[in-house]
């Protein structure tokens, strides 16, 4: 049976992307571009997890959250570009133990849709996927939610490519 995800993000574009790439893995996905038309298809898709961005045209994602509790009962994962103390204290009162954080890989939302849900849901990580789906390595610190930043999508963009130039470089060394 595949997963049915819901992903309530005025960004359509962005929204279109997610239900493609999750398409791609097997699940049966749903979009809405306000909190309005989410309470809608909730009430006729019956999801297994929420994706939610926090900011919304209309409400935000707790609120899209707290009142499709009344209607469907399931999980959910939060999407902000502005993340705050506030935001993870209103997330943990929810019991929502997941935040991306914008921008992030499309891989990392594959792996918390398919293998990310707490309460049990977690599965073991196949040889495809990677065990540490945290990119913060260093240091053990413990933190209330798993919140995965896009930074290092952003630096690796800036790193110059000096990969591709290196042999070059050598060989007129060499010359």
């Amino acid at each position: 049976m595949s997963k049915k995800v819901l992903i309530v993000d005025d960004e359509e574009i962005l929204a279109g992307n997610f239900q493609t790439y999750l398409e791609m893995l097997g699940c049966e996905v749903r979009t809405a571009a306000s909190g309005a038309i989410a309470l809608e298809v909730v009430e006729n898709f019956k999801p297994d997890l929420l994706v939610l961005d926090y900011r919304l045209p209309d409400m935000t994602g707790f609120d899209v959250f707290d009142a499709m509790r009344t209607l469907h009962s399931c999980e959910a994962v939060l999407m902000t570009a502005h993340p705050s103390i506030e935001v993870c204290n209103r997330a943990i009162e929810r019991n929502i133990d997941i935040i991306l954080l914008k921008p992030f890989p499309l891989h990392e939302l594959g792996n918390v849709v398919l293998h990310g849900l707490p309460g049990g849901a977690l599965r073991e990580s196949s040889a495809e996927q990677p065990a540490q789906m945290d990119r913060r390595r260093g240091g053990e610190v413990n933190f209330p939610l798993k919140l995965y930043d896009g930074a290092w999508v952003l630096s690796d963009r800036r790193r110059p490519a000096a990969s591709s130039d290196e042999p070059l470089k050598q060989a007129k060394k060499g010359a």
